[in-house]
């Protein structure tokens, strides 16, 4: 799990440059018809640069999850709410996300979650004991995250113009719009594309392979010498990821230029980590990075495990697309 609330002192501009954007405006695309595809669509809350879900468990009352495509499973994050939900539990080890600890986890077989009456997931869930934590650093209960298990079962298409998140069947989904697709690759549960890194102007182009992680309120984290050119420049600054499982110190430098495809994102806050202090992702070969939510939602984005892709369609008309020229 890779959830962050980040803490820092530097404020980088973002500026995103498409090459070959459509024109069709992005309030355009978010009054376009659902695709048959569609299982199920809901609309979800910001919060905190993340994407906050409501839904049901044994008819609950509704419960806040956070959508996170760097945690490995689904999770509730209070384990007197599970004994209160009647979820069985039993006992599965040790946790790991950002920062140095580690934590106990349970995990109850054939949970069934709902959105607005519709099972959306049926199978286990994992029990955290972190919601005191959790509440004192988001300033309001998070009671759960949707992780792998959902990106593994839909195509998951975010729509951050319209706050919705849309739910397709992967053997009918036919995506037809203007945006690009990326190929995708599902590591220890996790999506991982490829992209570059210029760190400085007149720096040398870094190809790095990026965790795309919509559980991350950062823009850009990169992790120190994971390349053997991909340091931070001397301008930094301190600052702090804070994660469910432990705070770690960061530096802060904004990296000059950051493609994905024929997307480009320049001056972009980055946060600079030690691997060790990432475990979370050490099963995942050769990494260097984690793209967050910040980013993200710059882009209307296709998760399609079983294709093989990830789709970024460039947003314009909407509040968080901030537009310059390309090279």
């Amino acid at each position: 799990m890779i959830l962050q609330f980040s803490r820092s002192v530097c404020c980088a501009a973002v500026v995103l440059l498409v090459i070959g954007a459509s024109t069709t405006t992005g309030f355009e695309r978010g009054l376009r018809n659902t695709s048959p595809s569609c299982v199920h669509e809901l609309v979800y809350e910001p919060f905190a640069g993340l994407i906050l879900v409501s839904v049901t468990i044994n008819g609950s009352p509704p419960l806040d999850f956070i959508l996170d495509s760097g945690a490995t499973q689904s999770a509730i994050n209070d384990p007197y709410l599970a004994n209160f939900l009647g979820l069985k539990a039993r006992e599965a080890g040790l946790a790991r996300g950002m920062g140095s600890g580690a934590m106990r986890v349970l995990i109850a077989d054939d949970t069934s979650i709902l959105s607005d009456g519709v099972e959306i997931l049926r199978g286990q869930l994992v029990v955290h004991d972190i919601s005191e934590r959790l509440a004192a650093l988001a300033g309001r209960e998070i009671d759960g995250f949707l992780g792998a298990d959902l990106f593994s079962r839909y195509v998951v298409e975010i729509d951050p113009f319209g706050h919705r998140l849309l739910l397709h069947d992967p053997n009918t989904f036919d995506y037809r719009g203007p945006g690009e697709s990326l190929p995708l690759e599902v590591v220890d549960r996790r999506p991982v594309a490829a992209g570059t890194v210029r760190v400085e102007e007149g720096g040398r182009e870094i190809p790095v392979r990026l965790l795309i992680d919509t559980g991350s309120g950062r823009y850009l984290n990169l992790i120190i010498k994971s390349r053997r050119r991909l340091k931070p420049p001397p301008e930094q600054t301190l600052g702090a990821s804070v994660g469910v499982v432990g705070n770690t110190l960061v530096t802060m430098s904004p990296v000059w230029r950051l493609r994905l495809g024929s997307s480009v994102v320049e001056n972009v806050e980055a946060a600079w980590t030690e691997p060790f202090q990432v475990p979370a992702v050490r099963n995942i070969p050769d990494l260097n990075g984690i793209v967050g939510n910040q980013l993200l939602r710059r882009f209307r984005v296709f998760f399609d495990y079983r294709g093989g892709r990830l789709i970024f369609e460039p947003l314009s008309g909407s509040p968080y697309a901030v537009h310059g020229l390309s090279d």
